[in-house]
């Protein structure tokens, strides 16, 4: 990594622009848990980021990545599970299971990666 470096006093300081706070604030549910999942499992990636300034764009990207795998998954879950018109409370567990698989499959996939 190359960086342009600012003199204060004699001392080089290396200028580094970090993701503005409200970039990541904006996040969801999906971008979140990848930044948490970088900051403690991989904090070597997440320093490589921070100063990179990819962070936000990487967690913005899985985001959406995540939220269309999600999707999918649910479609698909539904499908194969047909929702009955009559019962309120299997209607539920039926989605609610449908969104556990696909919380699931994309923490396996994206997420823990």
């Amino acid at each position: 990594m190359t960086f342009d470096y600012i003199e204060i006093d004699g001392l080089l300081y290396p200028n580094i622009a970090i993701d503005a706070p409200e970039k990541l604030n904006d996040l969801g549910k999906y971008g979140q848990m990848r930044l948490q999942y970088l900051k403690l499992q991989k904090p070597w990636v997440f320093r490589e980021m921070v100063i990179t300034g990819q962070l936000a764009t990487h967690c913005g990207e899985i985001e959406e990545q995540a939220n269309r795998l999600s999707e999918t998954i649910q479609e698909s879950y539904i499908n194969r599970h047909p929702l009955p018109e009559d019962d309120f409370c299997e209607r539920l567990a039926i989605r609610t299971m449908a969104q556990m698989v696909a919380n699931e499959v994309v923490c396996l996939e994206l997420i823990c990666v």
